[in-house]
């Protein structure tokens, strides 16, 4: 199995988890009232989603125009992108821009820089999932 084809099985098995109703469970889609504003970014907020010994997966928000600063994960050890509404323009360090639109799903190295704007005139939503290291005891 290929990088991008395990990647797409982590999202289907995440988007699972994330729509199933057990002790612990969680919505992709949810209450954009309650996300925390991105210090020094305006515009965009974001909700923890879940967050467990094995994965971290996150709700963002971007308003119409708004951008996330050049940033990087430094403890994923893989870095699932999906956008399920809006359009943005996503740059990743070293590559062109490319434009993203809602259902597309990407996968970034782990920790590599990134950036993005929201370019329509809609709120995007972003669900990030992130792979965590094991521990070492």
């Amino acid at each position: 199995m290929t990088l991008t084809q395990t990647a797409r099985a982590l999202v289907i098995s995440t988007a699972c988890v994330l729509f199933t109703t057990t002790a612990t469970h969680a919505q992709a889609l949810g209450d954009f009232a309650a996300a925390k504003p991105v210090p020094g970014d305006p515009g965009m907020t974001f909700m923890v989603v879940i967050d467990d010994a094995h994965v971290r997966v996150l709700r963002d928000y971007a308003e119409p125009g708004a951008t996330r600063r050049m940033h990087a994960h430094a403890d994923a050890t893989y870095h699932v992108f999906t956008l399920l509404t809006g359009q943005l323009r996503l740059t990743v360090e070293g590559q062109p821009p490319v434009d993203v639109t809602a259902g597309q799903i990407l996968t970034l190295k782990a920790g590599v820089n990134h950036t993005f704007i929201n370019t329509s005139t809609v709120i995007a939503t972003i669900v990030e999932v992130f792979g965590k290291a094991p521990k070492t005891p």
